[in-house]
C-alpha cells in the first residue's frame, strides 16, 4: 500500500504585513494597557523612591515597573505602526477597485465587545510576577492569532473612534452582489454611494468615497 503525503499551502489572505497587523492588534487593547499601567503604578507607588543605581535597585525596578514599561512600549508601537499602516493603505488607491453600495449596516457598536476583556484583567490582577507575565504572554499570543484571522482586524475601539465601520453588500461592475466589512474615513455611507475599495484581507477593505 502506498501512502501519499499531501503538502497543503495556506494562502496569505492579508495584504498588510504581520508587523502592521500586530500594531493594529495592540492599538485595539490600548485602553487596557493604559488602565493596567495606572493600576500597577498606584499599587507599586511605594517603590518610587530613589535607592541608588545598583543591581538590587535595578532588579526591584524591573520587578515592580517592568510591566508598565512593556505596556507603554506596546502602546507606542501600536500608534506609530497603525499610523503608517493606514497611511500606506490610503496611498494604495491605485490598487483599489470601484464598487456601488447595495445595502449597508453600521458596525461600530461591535467595538463594545472589547469591554469584557478590559474589565476582567483589572479585577483579577493585583500584582505581577513570573506567573502573571507568562499568562499574559500566552493569552496575548492566542488573542493575536484569533485577531489576525478574523474580522476583528477592523473591530477596534480606538480605530473606530475616527473611522466608520460598516458591513456592506456591493456590486462591482456587472458582477454578482458581494459582502464585505469596510472601514472608512467617512462616518456615514449610504446605499447607492460609489466607493473605491482597497483590500486589506479576505472580505476586509478600506473604503474611499469616489465622489
Amino acid at each position: 500500500m502506498k501512502y501519499w503525503r499531501l503538502k497543503m499551502t495556506k494562502p496569505n489572505l492579508h495584504t498588510v504585513k504581520n508587523t502592521s497587523l500586530f500594531a493594529m492588534f495592540c492599538l485595539s487593547y490600548f485602553p487596557l494597557f493604559l488602565l493596567l499601567s495606572l493600576k500597577f503604578l498606584i499599587v507599586n507607588a511605594k517603590f518610587l523612591n530613589y535607592g541608588g543605581f545598583n543591581k538590587d535597585s535595578v532588579y526591584l525596578f524591573i520587578e515592580n515597573f517592568g510591566a508598565i514599561i512593556i505596556l507603554i512600549s506596546l502602546s507606542i508601537y501600536a500608534f506609530v505602526g497603525t499610523h503608517f499602516t493606514l497611511k500606506n493603505i490610503k496611498r494604495s488607491a491605485s490598487n483599489s477597485f470601484p464598487a456601488t453600495i447595495i445595502s449597508i449596516k453600521p458596525k461600530n457598536e461591535e467595538a463594545l465587545s472589547y469591554l469584557v476583556t478590559y474589565v476582567f484583567p483589572l479585577i483579577v490582577i493585583e500584582s505581577v510576577g513570573l506567573f502573571e507575565y507568562v499568562t499574559f504572554i500566552v493569552l496575548f499570543i492566542i488573542y493575536y492569532k484569533l485577531y489576525a484571522t478574523s474580522s476583528l482586524i477592523l473591530i477596534n475601539p480606538i480605530l473606530n473612534m475616527k473611522y466608520g465601520l460598516f458591513e456592506i453588500e456591493y456590486n462591482q461592475g456587472e458582477s454578482t452582489d458581494k459582502q464585505a466589512m469596510v472601514i472608512s474615513e467617512h462616518s456615514y455611507l449610504f446605499e447607492g454611494d460609489s466607493i473605491k475599495l482597497v483590500r486589506i484581507s479576505h472580505r476586509l477593505f478600506f473604503a474611499i468615497n469616489s465622489k
